[in-house]
């Protein structure tokens, strides 16, 4: 059975020379392992079907038998290193804190900060739920605990 960090080192093998990033790797039961990869900008279909197959070729030569599946993380899920921050910097985002707040607002400074949004906009709100207080504006993520982050899908109607 293949383990979670055999299995970062071939994939970090063969993102080498390219600007994508792993987000994850989870080994399931039954020898399924997910991974997880990300691009600065946005990653292909083609692009993970090329990096499985890699991937594949070299657990083949290792003798390594398991399920393999690549994918993108998907935009309604959580972040999880810090190179998804810095991806979505300028855009909307969810960040629930450790001691209960949830919070709304732009990622700044290349994913290293948060400001809320305007008060009264309509479309940018803060919720907070637990403690009081805002966020204030060009705070830094890593003052507070952060339970979970998330893009923040909007829909646009014409």
């Amino acid at each position: 059975m293949i383990t979670e960090e055999q299995m970062r080192a071939i994939v970090q093998h063969h993102l080498e020379g390219t600007r994508h990033f792993l987000v994850d790797v989870e080994v399931r039961s039954g020898d399924k392992v997910v991974v997880e990869v990300d691009d600065p900008q946005a990653i292909t279909l083609e692009q993970l079907v090329l990096l499985n197959r890699a991937i594949r070729a070299e657990l083949d030569e290792q003798g390594l038998d398991c399920e393999l599946q690549v994918s993108s993380p998907g935009m309604g899920r959580p972040f999880k290193v810090p190179a998804q921050y810095t991806k979505h910097t300028g855009r909307l985002v969810v960040v629930k804190l450790e001691d209960g707040r949830t919070l709304e607002g732009r990622m700044e400074g290349d994913g290293q900060g948060f400001s809320s949004p305007p008060a009264g906009d309509p479309e940018q709100s803060e919720r907070q739920s637990g403690q009081n207080g805002r966020q204030r504006a060009g705070a830094p993520l890593g003052r507070d605990p952060i339970h979970t982050s998330q893009l923040k899908v909007q829909l646009t109607v014409p």
